[in-house]
Parts: C-alpha cells; sequence; structure tokens
C-alpha cells in the first residue's frame, strides 16, 4: 500500500507533507516512515493511506454536491 507522510517540527507550525512510503501495513508504514524521514526532530507525524486522501482540485477531484440556488 501506498502512504502519504505528513509531519511538523513545532507544536503550533502547520503540518507539511514531507513524501511517501510504501508498506503492507499501517503499523509497517509507521515505522518506515519514522526511518526514512528521521533528518528532523519532528514534533508530530503522520501517515495517511493514499487511497484515503480525497483530492479537491485536480483530475481524480471529488466531485463538488450539487447546491439549489
Amino acid at each position: 500500500m501506498k502512504y502519504e507522510v505528513f509531519a511538523r517540527l513545532n507544536p503550533g507550525d502547520e503540518t507539511i507533507h514531507v513524501g511517501r512510503v510504501e508498506a503492507d501495513s499501517d503499523t509497517l508504514a509507521k515505522s518506515y516512515a519514522r526511518t526514512t524521514f528521521d533528518e528532523e526532530s519532528w514534533d508530530y507525524m503522520a501517515v495517511v493511506r493514499r487511497e484515503h486522501v480525497v483530492e479537491v482540485t485536480g483530475e481524480h477531484a471529488a466531485p463538488s454536491p450539487e447546491v439549489d440556488a
């Protein structure tokens, strides 16, 4: 599975996309992210399965709901 990795350096900072990892499970993805992106002392790091990312713009963006005027 493919995972997107997000992190922040300090509490209150914005969380940024720092890269991607591939793993067979969520547990492995966390471990891979921690070791792959260990060049910083991150305050927070998260992995999100690529299939769970909902695009707002772009080719694969989720359609907007129809709104009655």
